[in-house]
Order: structure tokens, then sequence, then C-alpha cells
């Protein structure tokens, strides 16, 4: 009897380990703050004051980069600025891991537009937000387009334009 309890007690850690490596992260650019005890609640996960240090993100073929813990699960990234509110991204994936999620182009969006990037991810067990802080612009030297990369090896789409995952060998 002794031996099942110890059994069940360690099923039951396993699996409250997987839930628990089932959410995400916004890899890059670096979400402005991670709790996963606070990262079902909106609008940014717990971290709902926007951070003076922003990043600097191209106008075209900009992206954010997330490590999923699901093996398939469905986004939207919606920019906020004020109390308007704009989708720029939305799709699902069938992997875990690295993915790179592309950010369409908005014509609201000029140089030097500051805004939020708040990402809704939906793994099937409830929806969690993270949120990074970004200023647009029409040159953005700093940002590491090398940083687009799916997990399955897939190429992000970026209108007329797409990037590849190395292979791994």
């Amino acid at each position: 009897m002794y031996h099942r309890y110890i059994l069940v007690i360690g099923i039951a850690l396993i699996a409250m380990q997987s839930m628990v490596l089932a959410h995400f992260t916004l890899t890059y650019p670096s979400s402005r703050g991670f709790s996963e005890d606070q990262e079902s609640v909106a609008p940014c996960g717990g971290f709902n004051t926007a951070s003076a240090q922003r990043v600097i993100l191209p106008l075209h073929n900009a992206f954010i980069e997330i490590n999923s813990g699901h093996t398939s699960y469905s986004y939207q990234i919606n920019a906020i600025s004020g109390n308007d509110t704009v989708q720029v991204g939305q799709g699902s994936r069938g992997y875990p891991q690295a993915s790179c999620l592309p950010i369409q182009s908005n014509s609201a969006f000029k140089d030097g537009t500051n805004t939020t990037l708040q990402v809704v991810y939906n793994g099937g067990d409830g929806l969690l937000y993270q949120c990074v802080d970004v200023t647009f612009a029409n040159s953005a030297p700093s940002f590491n387009s090398s940083a687009c990369v799916n997990q399955d090896g897939s190429k992000t789409s970026f209108g007329n334009s797409s990037t590849s995952s190395p292979s791994s060998s």
C-alpha cells in the first residue's frame, strides 16, 4: 500500500511539472516581466505598467520569438497604444519550443511610434499574456533578425520575403 501511495505522488508530481512546462515565454525581444503564476492575468501577465526601456523594432519584417511548452497552440499579437488596440498577428502552430511570430506592418505605425505588443497565447488550458514595449523605427540596427527561428525548421513569411531556420546537423 505504501508503494502505491508513493507511485501516485510521483505521477502527480510529473503531471504537475508537465503543466508548469506547458506555458510560454516571450524570448525575443524579452517580455517586460515574467511570472508563471501571473501569466494568466490580462493584459500583460501581471506586468501592466509600461517600461521606460523600449526595444527598437523595424517597421517592416519585425517579429517576436516565443518558446512554447505546448505542442499545439494559437496566438494573437496586439499593438496597444493608449486606448487603441490593433491586431498585428495571429495564427497557430503544431510544434513546441521556438517559434518566430511575424508582426504585420500597419499604416498606423510610423518612425518613432511607441506601442506595447501584447501576446495572447492559448495552449488549450486558458489564455496567457505577455507584453513587450517597443518603438517602431525605419532603421533598427540592434534588432537581431537571426533570432527568427522555428523549431520545426519552417520559414516565417514577412510579406514579400521570408526567413528560414538554420538546419541542425
